[in-house]
Parts: structure tokens; sequence; C-alpha cells
């Protein structure tokens, strides 16, 4: 591909590292509309090649994640600090060429250096982790409290590693062995695998009988939103963070949520996380590493896509060079 060209506030990053996210996999599959043709990939950390004329802060041969969400800092909703909906919206691998190329054009406000301190393989989490980061924000979690993680991918691995060192007991859900292996591997309490067990009988056994404080839902499965209602305890939260489909709809009895407080909480994006996100991984306190399954290069990333959607690892980067 020809090189991206630059505006002058622009800065054209050479990609290390891209993950390999859920929403590029539905994008290759025609299940997420975008205007084709299109590169995707949102997830990336870099050094940077050139930068525009009207950049200052930003130099060649800088390290550097990307936050790809782009707003326009403008809009009613960007005014009220609520940039993740912003009416201009743009991201990234998603409205825009993305990072599954060894070059790509991004705005520099969206660019962040990174310590010297870990590798750059390490920094193409940062945009999951400024996710969790504002989930997290949303379920204002406390010390002593318990919480249920379903869905140990990459987002609900991530989640129960944050919660523990915000001093949560943490059970975490899932149908692999491998994932809930690696999940008690980190740190996770307990683990259930819901095909094999009772969820509810090993959250009331956990809980003497109360259900959890927290539940935060990573898989996107509905079930598992409806369920969450039953194993919450009086006063809790749900956070709705796995992506579900559209069109589909949760079947509640809104007595429940009435009667023992229960909060339904969504979590969009990373609204101004980013920069927690990078101190976060910095530290070295959250294990990512051991979440690489594979590293594959530009010719391999439909067989990365094909071992995500069965549910072979955890997480693949793309290294395009």
């Amino acid at each position: 591909m020809p090189e991206p060209p630059i505006s002058p506030n622009d800065v054209l990053v050479r990609v290390a590292y891209c993950g390999v996210c859920g929403t590029d996999l539905h994008i290759f599959e025609g299940e997420f509309p975008v205007r084709l043709p299109l590169v995707p990939g949102h997830e990336f950390s870099g050094v940077v090649d050139k930068v525009g004329q009207r950049v200052k802060r930003i130099k060649v041969g800088d390290r550097v994640a990307v936050d790809p969400n782009i707003n326009c800092r403008t809009c009613y909703y960007c005014k009220k600090g609520m940039t993740n909906f912003c009416e201009k919206w743009e991201a990234i691998g998603v409205t825009r060429q993305g990072a599954y190329a060894e070059l790509v054009a991004v705005p520099a406000s969206n660019v962040y250096r990174v310590p010297e301190s870990a590798p750059l393989e390490t920094f193409a989490f940062v945009e999951p982790v400024s996710c969790v980061l504002h989930g997290l924000d949303r379920a204002k979690p406390k010390r002593g409290e318990t919480a249920l993680v379903t869905g140990l991918g990459t987002i609900g691995l991530i989640f129960g590693q944050l919660l523990k060192m915000k001093g949560v007991k943490v059970m975490g859900s899932d149908l692999v062995g491998h994932r809930l292996g690696l999940a008690r591997s980190m740190g996770f309490d307990q683990t259930v695998n819901p095909a094999e067990e009772s969820t509810a009988d090993a959250i009331r056994s956990w809980t003497a009988g109360r259900g959890v404080d927290l539940v935060v839902e990573a898989s996107g499965s509905i079930k598992a939103i409806e369920e969450a209602i039953k194993l919450i305890d009086k006063g809790g939260r749900i956070i709705v963070f796995g992506v579900a489909p559209e069109t589909a709809t949760l079947t509640v009895r809104p007595f429940a949520l009435y009667r023992d407080e229960i909060s339904l909480i969504g979590s969009f994006t990373n609204p101004n996380m980013f920069a927690a996100a990078i101190k976060t991984v910095s530290s070295g306190r959250l294990s990512v590493k051991e979440l690489i399954s594979k590293t594959v290069d530009l010719g391999h990333v439909e067989t990365a896509f094909e071992e995500v959607s069965l549910r072979k690892g955890i997480k693949y980067l793309v290294r395009p060079k």
C-alpha cells in the first residue's frame, strides 16, 4: 500500500503491534457496517515516522500508543465531557484507515508517548485497558466487595485483575477450561464453568447466600445479563460491557430492580481514560503479556480471525513488519 498522506495536524505512525479485537472480526464478516475499502485495526502501538507541520508535542522516533476514538471537542456531548458520544465521532480502523498496516496516519491529539520501561507489544493493550478503566469508573467497586466476571477473554481477565487491585474478591465464569486456568493464575479467587456446575449455587456458597455486589458481563451474552439479576445482592450493580447483537432484547422483572435497588449500567469505550491506561500498563502490576496467544504477520490475519472465532486463544497481535 502507498504511504498514507498526513495533514499538518497529523502524525504518521509505523505500527509495531496491533491487537485483534472482536470488532475487527465483525467487520471482516460483514456484521459491522463500514465504508469499504477499509483497513481495520484500532488497538496499536508503534513509533512515530513523520509529523505534520503544526505538530510540536510529538517527535519522530517517539514510542507511542494511539487512542483510536476521535472526537470533535465542540459538540454538545464533548462539551459535557461525554466524548464517547461525540456527534461527529470517528475511529481509526472503523471509519478511518486502521493499523493492520505498516503505516497509519492519525491525529496528533490522539497520540500518547509511552515509556521505555516496557516493550511495545505491551502498549498494544492500552486501548482495551482504557475501556476497562471507564467500566470500573462506572461500577465504582469498593474494597471488600465481591464480583462476578462473566466471559474471560481479554476484557474479562483485565477486569478481574484490576478489581483485585482494588481489594475486590473476584469469581470468573467461562465455558473454556484454559481461560479459567489463566484466571486462577492471575489471582481470581474463584472460577466456575456454567456448563459443569451451577453458577447460582457457586455464588450462594461463596457469598453465604447473599449474592455478589457486582457483576461485570464481558461476553455479550443476553442469558448472562438476565442471570446476573438473580445472582446480585441487594443494592448491587451490573455492568453491561460485552457487546450483544444490536437487535437483541432482555427479559427483566422491573420489580426486582425496584425492590432490590439493582443498577443496570452500560459502559461504552474509553472517554478520558487513555493516559491513565498507559500508567496502568506501565506499572507492571497488570499481566498483559500472559494474555498474548500468538503474534502473526499481515499475511496471517485471517488465520488469527478464525482462531479468535473458535475461542482458541485470548489475544492475538498483528505485527505488520
